[in-house]
């Protein structure tokens, strides 16, 4: 019954963590252009100094590696993540087919984010600065590898809001037994009372 536990939590915990990256990415871009829009001081002199433009591509150039890193980071710690939440399905679950068959697929698809990983990052790196950033082949090839990595990630949380529901909605065969072996109990407590 602990191990079911645990299972959930670190269910819920790679769930959250997948969520916080997405939140995480989605702000990265943005910190250039807030940057770019009311820099401190300082900033304001070395804007002038480098120019709008290079300034800019430096900055999202910047927070794309950051993203990057933080992203490949999290992907190699899946890893060590799914295989500790399948051992405790392994042990909780009596060995059902399903919870064993979502983590495994879970599974499946981090290995292929991080197969996928290096391939996007260089390809972001390509496009990060002219004339990659310019051209429409290599653009065209990062968006199509960012959106299948991204569809991967969707399938991925669907597949954890699925066995997160299985884990809360199905019993182990032990909780159902003993709730079976309650019900008399309840009569006897009512008339008691």
């Amino acid at each position: 019954m602990h191990t079911r536990r645990i299972a959930t939590f670190l269910l819920g915990a790679w769930i959250a963590g997948c969520l916080f990256m997405a939140f995480i990415s989605v702000q990265n871009q943005r910190t250039p252009t807030l940057v770019m829009t009311s820099p401190p001081p300082a900033v304001a002199t070395q804007i002038q100094q480098l120019g709008w433009e290079p300034m800019a591509a430096l900055l999202r150039h910047a927070a794309a590696e950051q993203t990057r890193r933080y992203t490949t980071l999290w992907v190699e710690a899946q890893v060590l993540l799914a295989l500790v939440l399948l051992g405790c399905l392994t042990m909780a679950t009596q060995k059902r087919v399903m919870p064993l068959a979502l983590c495994a697929t879970m599974l499946i698809l981090v290995l292929f984010q991080l197969r996928v990983g290096p391939e996007l990052t260089y390809q972001g790196r390509q496009t990060d600065f002219p004339p990659g950033s310019l051209a429409v082949g290599p653009m065209t090839r990062f968006w199509a590898l960012q959106q299948v990595y991204f569809g991967v990630e969707i399938v991925k949380l669907l597949c954890g809001a699925i066995l997160a529901g299985y884990l809360f909605v199905f019993r182990t065969s032990r909780r159902a037994k003993d709730a079976l072996a309650m019900e008399p109990e309840i009569p006897r407590i009512r008339r008691a009372l």
